[in-house]
Parts: C-alpha cells; structure tokens; sequence
C-alpha cells in the first residue's frame, strides 16, 4: 500500500462507524482503531453516506493484543497486520455486495464512461487494469470502476463503484510477468469531477493482456472467444450459470471486443481513448 498506514500509539475506547452505500444499500464497518476509520475514509470517500437506510450487514475490526482482528457475519475471524488487514477488508466489502447483489453479474474489471460511452476493461489481477482506468480518467474519462463491475445484464449497464483506485508503481523498464506482482502500489487520489455517479451502458469492451517490452496492439475477437473470455472473468457465475453464459454470449455478438496486448500503459492509453470515442453510443442486444 502506497500510503504509510500507522499503528495508533493508544487503544480507542469508542467504536466509530462508516458506512459504505452500493445501489441503495449501506454495509456497515465499525471500528475502534482510527487508522482503520482513516482507512475506509479514504477508500471509499465517493461512496460513504452519513446513515444507515436499507442494510447490507457489517464488518468490525478492533485492536487486540497489538494485531487487528477482522469479524464479519458469515466467516471466521481475520488477525493479521494492518496491511493485510486493510487489504481483506476491501475484498471482504466487496464480497458482501456481490452476495446482496446476486442479482447482477459482477465482473473482474473496470470501467469509464464519457459522453454516454462505457469502455470495460475487463481482466485477472495483474494486466494493467486500474493503471489504465486512471489514465483514461486524465484524458477527461470518469471513473464507474476500478476493479468490480456490476452489471445488469437486462441493459448492459453497469453500476458505479467508485472504490479508490489501486495501481502498481511501473519502474520505467520492461518486466517479466512474474515480476508485476511484486511492483509497489500507489493509490491514486481521484476528483469529484472524474468519478462517474450514474449507471452507462457498454459500448465496448477491452481485455488487456499485459507483456513486458510488448508493442501496444488492438484486436477484435471473435463473439466465441469474447465470451469464453468474459466468462473467466464473471466473479459470481455461480449465481447465474446458464443465465450467464447466454448474457456473455449476447453481449459478445452486440458490442466489439477487443484483445489489448501492451508494454507500457502510459504509451498505450492513447489507443484506448481513441477506441472509445468513436465506439457507438447505444448497442441494441
């Protein structure tokens, strides 16, 4: 993590609260560490609200014996450092929405919208994903997503949700594949101004396929390699099953699909700003 994160030097006695809103709906997380507070502050700061309306559960993390310890409803107790504490709660926060929210289909991936245009960046852990949200974001893009798309597959929309976003720290040189796992992170501070608040629709999608020294190149798949490849990437495809398999198959013969194999983000985001502004507005499934 980018951000020095730092061990309170006393204990709280009092328990704060946050609570982070998806579509209507709050999860709760409380916590009597300010450094976990501060933490979810800034993580979330476009999605906190001030109140608990329609609730989506709870996470606690509280100080004991020097660690952090993480409890949430439906799975056993988390300890660790603050680090790794932090980094499970983002992905239990997660979690809990996909599982209130069965009902779409959440997809690894991020997403930008400009001018009723939403480009998906969709992928495994690793191949650029927030490197390449954030620089769209620069060029006048607004952010939906940074890491999890929900999506309703009866309108192709997806949802806003604007975590902070994640990026690995690239050393200006070319890298292995096994390397990019071990780069630092930054997080990356984003604008009122640059985060999308209103569900768009898809306009075209882009796998991004990350290879050290590799020449930025776009290519359009084919509808049944597209939706092989959307499929690997559905975080909740237990819930749909056939449901969505015929939604990637859809959306793979309606919207263009493109495989992005690249080097260096900063010298392949041009391409992808090019792409979508001139991708259609409405596509008709």
């Amino acid at each position: 993590m980018d951000e020095n994160l730092t061990v309170g030097e006393t204990e709280s006695a009092l328990t704060a609260e946050q609570y982070i809103e998806f579509d209507g709906q709050q999860l709760v997380v409380r916590s009597d560490a300010a450094e976990i507070i501060d933490f979810v502050s800034r993580t979330y700061r476009p999605m906190l609200v001030p109140r608990l309306t329609t609730s989506a559960g709870w996470i606690e993390v509280r100080r004991a014996e020097g660690e952090y310890v993480l409890d949430w409803a439906d799975g056993p107790d988390f300890h660790g450092d603050l680090e790794s504490v932090c980094r499970y709660l983002r992905h239990q926060v997660q979690l809990r929405f996909i599982r209130e929210r069965s009902d779409l289909l959440w997809l690894h991936a991020g997403a930008v919208e400009r001018e009723g245009r939403c480009l998906l960046i969709s992928g495994p852990t690793g191949h650029g994903k927030s490197s390449l949200v954030t620089l769209l974001c620069e060029r006048g893009w607004r952010m939906l997503s940074d890491d999890v798309a929900p999506v309703r597959m009866d309108t192709l929309e997806v949802l806003p949700y604007p975590e902070r976003p994640v990026r690995r720290v690239y050393p200006g040189r070319d890298l292995r594949r096994e390397e990019v796992g071990l780069l630092e992170r930054e997080s990356v501070q984003m604008s009122d101004d640059a985060i999308s608040r209103e569900a768009a629709r898809i306009s075209g999608i882009v796998l991004p396929v990350f290879q050290g020294g590799a020449k930025a190149e776009l290519v359009r798949l084919a509808a049944g390699d597209a939706a092989l490849e959307l499929v690997r990437n559905c975080m909740n495809f237990v819930d749909h099953k056939e449901a969505a398999v015929d939604f990637v198959s859809r959306i793979a013969r309606a919207v263009p699909i493109y495989r992005l194999c690249y080097g260096t983000a900063s010298e392949t985001v041009h391409l992808l700003d090019g792409l979508g502004r001139h991708l259609e507005v409405s596509i008709s499934v």
